[in-house]
């Protein structure tokens, strides 16, 4: 099976850990922003999963993971970019 009877997908996953120095209360009005959500939705999308594994966005480019993965690091959440192969 050639390269090209594969689909790639990125996962930019949440595992539920709150990057250093930041304060839960601050990332969660970071993320509510980024997100559109209310602070209640927030805390139960993101912190009251028992799975601790979020897929926050599935995606065929690598550069929009990437700056998914930006984004949300900036909030304050530690994320990182899974892939995926699919064939086609």
């Amino acid at each position: 099976m050639s390269s090209s009877d594969r689909e790639i997908n990125y996962f930019v996953v949440f595992m539920g850990e709150i990057i250093t120095g930041f304060e839960k209360k601050q990332v969660m009005t970071n993320l509510a922003h980024i997100t559109r959500l209310s602070i209640d939705e927030v805390e139960k999308k993101f912190f009251s999963n028992s799975e601790n594994r979020i897929i926050i966005k599935k995606t065929s480019d690598l550069e929009k993971a990437r700056k998914y993965h930006g984004k949300f690091s900036r909030a304050g959440i530690a994320v990182g970019i899974q892939m995926d192969f699919k064939d086609v």
